[in-house]
């Protein structure tokens, strides 16, 4: 760590805890955790002294937002010592949003987002994998995997405990998750009524997938009114049970709508929320829903490989007021683009590389590689720019 003080903030059950002691296992550290009552109290009642007990060693403070006092004592003790590694804090809700917290730390602090499990982290890469850089290297061949495969991974996502239990052990463990969240996290952030409705949105947004942020159909679905709407989508954001992409339109003269998608952090989750099977996928209705699925779950992965890829890039999402859409585009720190459409059919057709096309002709060489990705097992171009690849090519290249 070369920063004074580092927050690892994410959803519950995603592994902060663990990448914690393990990184104070490698130096002289003092762990506490805020999750136990007399720990708690003390950090309450004398924060300052709190702070200080460490004395050189590092201290890590697990689930920091239970106790939005200490974070002035940590500025202090940073401003009189800044040597880097001071503080490890975790927080399974957003520091920043969190009422009481005194100050950002800006300067001082440095963030990292955990995620589930990404595929290459599941498969155990000893490289990481980055879909984007190996775009960017060049020509990307693979081979695709049974479509079945592709599937399950979709429907089982990233969370670490349900990966290592049996299906329907997986929903049990999803079940609770959901309910212990919204009955006791929710209520300690924003009051009972949120707590109330926040399981009946949760629910609503997984039966969508990824899908554009509309107000006023998203409120009547809830059952929420339209005008706190916005108030229940902050508290989902600032416990990571949501994650929004932005609409992308630079220099197409304000054709692109404005609205963000939103979807829930992780498709396991959602799949389990609409009660949706491995079976499901091949069934009418099942099959659409599955398309929704598999567009969050790409999108899931590249924000996931944008913390370690090489290339740095912007996710967003595409769409004009005359309905012309494409489900991807990844902005280059450099302002190249790359553009990326997801179908859940093993089969190609026209149709589906035409938004690319239309793209390509809008940006010219600054849209350096369009990607179709599927569930099948096919992998080649089109053109030098127009790549067709199945989805495992996104952590197998």
């Amino acid at each position: 760590m070369d920063t004074p003080i580092v927050v690892i903030q994410g959803a519950r059950q995603v592994g902060k805890s663990t990448l914690a002691a393990h990184l104070a296992s490698t130096r002289p550290s003092l762990i506490l955790s805020l999750d136990d009552p007399a720990t708690r109290t003390f950090a309450e009642d004398d924060p300052s002294g709190f702070v200080a007990q460490a004395n050189d060693r590092l201290l890590v403070i697990d689930e920091a937002q239970r106790a939005p006092q200490l974070v002035l004592p940590i500025k202090a003790a940073v401003d009189r010592d800044r040597r880097p590694g001071r503080f490890l804090l975790t927080g399974s809700s957003d520091l920043l949003r969190v009422r009481g917290v005194g100050d950002s730390l800006a300067g001082r602090a440095e963030t990292v987002a955990l995620h589930p499990f990404s595929q290459g982290e599941l498969a155990r890469r000893t490289t990481p994998e980055s879909l984007v850089s190996a775009l960017v290297a060049g020509p990307l061949t693979t081979t695709g995997k049974d479509p079945d495969t592709i599937v399950d991974a979709v429907v089982r996502g990233g969370f670490p405990v349900p990966l290592t239990r049996t299906p329907r052990r997986a929903d049990v463990w999803f079940s609770d998750y959901v309910d212990r969240l919204t009955r006791h996290d929710a209520r300690d952030l924003a009051g009972p009524v949120f707590s109330q409705r926040l399981g009946g949105l949760l629910r609503v947004l997984a039966s969508q997938g990824q899908s554009e942020l509309v107000v006023a159909k998203l409120a009547r679905s809830a059952g929420i009114p339209e005008r706190t709407l916005a108030d229940y989508l902050e508290l989902l954001e600032t416990m990571f049970l949501t994650r929004s992409l932005p609409s992308w339109g630079a220099g197409l003269s304000g054709r692109a709508t404005r609205r963000p998608k939103v979807a829930l952090l992780d498709t396991g989750l959602s799949a389990q929320l609409a009660r949706f099977s491995v079976a499901k996928a091949g069934h009418v209705g099942g099959r659409e829903y599955f398309g929704l699925l598999l567009e969050q779950f790409v999108a899931q992965e590249l924000s996931r490989q944008r913390a370690w890829s090489p290339v740095r890039y912007d996710l967003y999402h595409y769409r004009t007021t005359d309905g012309d859409e494409v489900d991807l585009v990844l902005e280059l720190d450099d302002g190249r683009i790359i553009a990326i459409e997801v179908k859940s059919a093993q089969a190609i057709t026209q149709r589906a590389l035409d938004p690319l096309a239309r793209l390509r002709s809008r940006l010219g060489d600054r849209l350096i590689a369009g990607v179709v990705l599927h569930p099948g097992g096919r992998s080649y171009r089109m053109h030098d720019w127009l790549h067709v690849l199945p989805i495992n090519a996104m952590w197998e290249h």
